[in-house]
């Protein structure tokens, strides 16, 4: 397995809950080396994190200046827009599948190959849209494994937003969820119009009042990336400043 420090790699991972393989994407900064432990971020829809967001270069910059502990980024990429509704979704027939293999698989996958931290509030789970939606899916399952989220502009709907209410294993969450102000009436992905804002403000009421760490932010903008990318200093800083 390619350790190159510096560089975005790509592996396959087999996973036996989903009969399937995942390809698997991580990045080691420069200055990675076996005698630390690391805290670890894992990036859903990961090709998007380092081509858009550029988080690479962010924790890069930040741990130079040393204002980031020492970090590193494992994602899992989607291999087309369909195949995200299928895995991504919450309304997906391959969601909770792959909730457990993210939950189990991935995550012994990289406690194994990587020197880290072992501890949920080491961990952060980062998506944005359906990514986003599937990150909370995940820490809602294994909040004893992964106890940090971030979701930038998630899809929410009721039935997933009701998974919410009354979950008393909330208590170990740190949650991070942001929605634009102008993602009212706007075009998806599969070329659908959508209005984003108002379930994300109705789960914004919802989690002010259950018993977990939160942060909400209304970013100007839209559903792109330029909303997103300037708001992910803030994330990281906020986990692992």
């Amino acid at each position: 397995m390619d350790k190159t420090p510096g560089k975005v790699h790509s592996t396959v991972l087999s996973s036996e809950v989903c009969g399937e393989d995942f390809e698997v994407q991580y990045y080691l900064p420069k200055s990675y080396s076996d005698l630390y432990k690391y805290n670890v971020i894992i990036t859903f829809d990961s090709q998007d994190f380092f081509k858009y967001g550029q988080i690479e270069r962010l924790i890069e910059k930040l741990e130079k200046d040393e204002e980031l502990e020492r970090t590193i980024i494992v994602g899992i990429p989607y291999p087309s827009v369909d195949w995200r509704n299928h895995y991504f979704s919450p309304n997906g027939e391959h969601h909770e599948k792959f909730v457990t293999f993210v939950g189990r698989e991935l995550n012994s996958f990289i406690d194994s190959n990587f020197k880290t931290l072992k501890m949920a509030n080491s961990r952060l789970l980062m998506g944005e849209s359906l990514a986003g939606s599937f990150a909370l899916s995940v820490a809602l399952t294994y909040p004893n494994t992964f106890s940090q989220a971030l979701a930038f502009s998630p899809f929410v709907d009721g039935a997933f937003i009701d998974r919410f209410k009354n979950n008393m294993s909330m208590i170990n969450l740190n949650l991070y969820h942001t929605i634009g102000t102008k993602e009212d009436d706007f075009k998806t992905i599969m070329g659908q119009q959508a209005d984003f804002l108002t379930p994300n403000r109705e789960l914004n009421e919802v989690l002010e009042a259950e018993p977990l760490e939160y942060t909400y932010r209304e970013l100007e903008g839209g559903h792109i990336w330029k909303t997103w990318k300037p708001e992910l200093k803030n994330v990281l800083l906020h986990y692992f400043g």
